[in-house]
């Protein structure tokens, strides 16, 4: 066989007209657009007399993003291709258009986030009216209908070069930004760049992105909320604030914060007696338990021997308030329940002494949700299930990293927070588009399916009768979903 025929008698040339790249980038560029991002971005970017208009600029440094740019000087993918786009700033206005944010300060960068989210409010509600309201939120396998999510977590990015604020931190030496994301649609709601020694339960932080991210919703669904942290989050502040606002009237708010297994935990659940326990669900609603290694032949039997249970949920707030020592949360809100979990650790996991004695690990966690709760969502295993799936988090902030927030390109720190802008926004245009113009698996897909299959792919330009059309490839997969993709972003209504 020769492996190089299918290359025999072909010559690569520069020079080729009519042909654009990324043409899926279209798609992208309208959403701001038609959501009056683009439009409403002017007003709190105002440009110099003659200059290029900033709000255009950075929307365009956003599209960029989203589509892969990872420096500045990777937005002349797009500046170049004035056929589709028309006149686009150059590298140099984008620089000069992120210095100006930053020397705006924070008062810039609030005009920003609020045009940000006025132009969600329309998003959203073009989304919410073609798929029936807000994308639910998916707990063990079921649908919690109706409740908006807000996740916050931190995160490290690294820095390999002498940056403004980077500091050593506990995984290295770098920045500390931490994020809130509203879990219904994947969508960053509010950011907040730190320097590299913040910590991670920082009450001040969390408290002021908490107030960021419910503002950036639209007044209708903020009523009733679900909001998640994990331990290294969690904080005396924060949870105070989370019962203060669950106490609102007409508001239902339940929160689910990370726990310290301190001493007085570890003796509480040295009390729990074993069918105090019960079994834990994994994201399907199943029972985590697996075969054992002297199982019958039959995978579905209903043997208990044949199985492990691999992970149990109990309650600790009796044991810690009504205990022989009194109360000892009395400290921390009466609304507040302490559940812990216990799972078998994965081979080479490292315990601590009182988990190696027992060979489980441990993890607790609070909620105000409360005791006379019916239904599935009031199941001790549901609210473990509940409080796990903020993991989701991460996954938001790993795709987030392949979408500007793992690389800031200036040593200049207010540069950098400016950059961090244009990278939510990036999040936030494509969690637009599988929102309100995507089906099926690329509805769900990430960043790096979206760009392969939707953002990257190539197109033929031709002008006749005073029209310009995009002419994607006939043989590629997914043409029909652009061309879908692009009358549904056309329908959209610009708001009013």
């Amino acid at each position: 066989m020769n492996a190089t025929g299918w290359s025999r008698g072909l010559e690569v040339t520069g020079g080729g007209t009519g042909v654009v790249p990324h043409a899926g980038l279209a798609l992208l560029r309208q959403l701001p657009d038609r959501t009056g991002l683009t439009s409403g971005l002017p007003a709190a970017l105002p440009s110099p007399l003659g200059g290029h208009d900033r709000g255009r600029v950075f929307s365009d440094l956003a599209c960029a993003i989203a589509d892969g740019a990872r420096v500045i000087s990777d937005f002349r993918a797009m500046g170049d291709q004035r056929e589709l786009f028309g006149p686009a700033a150059p590298v140099p206005a984008v620089w000069r258009a992120l210095k100006e944010i930053a020397a705006g300060g924070d008062r810039r960068r609030r005009k920003v986030t609020a045009a940000v989210s006025k132009a969600r409010r329309h998003a959203w509600a073009q989304g919410i009216e073609r798929h029936g309201g807000l994308p639910p939120v998916q707990v063990a396998g079921r649908r919690l209908e109706g409740v908006t999510c807000i996740r916050l977590d931190a995160t490290v990015v690294a820095a390999h070069s002498d940056k403004e604020l980077a500091e050593p931190d506990f995984k290295g030496f770098g920045h500390h930004p931490i994020i809130a994301e509203c879990d219904n649609v994947r969508e960053p709601l509010a950011w907040m760049l730190r320097p590299g020694s913040a910590g991670s339960n920082t009450a001040a932080g969390h408290l002021c992105l908490l107030g960021d991210a419910i503002a950036a919703l639209p007044p209708a669904l903020r009523r009733k909320l679900m909001i998640t942290c994990d331990g290294a989050g969690a904080s005396h502040a924060l949870v105070k604030e989370l019962d203060r606002l669950a106490a609102r009237h007409g508001y239902q708010v339940t929160y689910s914060v990370g726990w310290e297994l301190a001493a007085r935990e570890k003796a509480a659940i040295g009390k729990v007696p074993e069918t105090a326990w019960e079994i834990a669900v994994d994201g399907r609603g199943e029972a985590r338990e697996r075969r054992s290694d002297d199982a019958c032949g039959n995978p579905r039997c209903a043997h208990r021997a044949c199985w492990i249970e691999e992970a149990h949920v109990t309650e600790l707030t009796g044991l810690l308030r009504e205990g022989p020592g009194g109360d000892q949360l009395k400290a921390w809100p009466k609304t507040m329940r302490l559940f812990a979990r216990r799972e078998r650790p994965h081979p080479g996991a490292q315990l601590s002494l009182p988990e190696t004695a027992d060979g489980w690990r441990y993890c607790l966690w609070v909620t105000n949700l409360p005791a006379a709760t019916k239904g599935w969502r009031g199941q001790c295993a549901c609210i473990d299930a509940a409080h796990r799936v903020h993991a989701r988090v991460e996954d938001a902030i790993r795709t987030g990293k392949d979408t500007g927030l793992g690389h800031f390109p200036s040593h200049d720190y207010k540069i950098n927070q400016a950059w961090l802008g244009a990278s939510m926004i990036a999040c936030i245009l494509l969690s637009w588009l599988k929102l309100l113009a995507l089906d099926g698996s690329l509805a769900r897909a990430e960043p790096k399916t979206l760009r392969y299959r939707i953002l990257h792919a190539a197109a033929r330009l031709v002008r006749g009768g005073r029209r310009r059309t995009l002419k994607i490839a006939a043989t590629w997969p997914w043409a029909e979903e652009i061309t879908t993709a692009w009358q549904r972003t056309q329908a959209i209504p610009h708001p009013t």
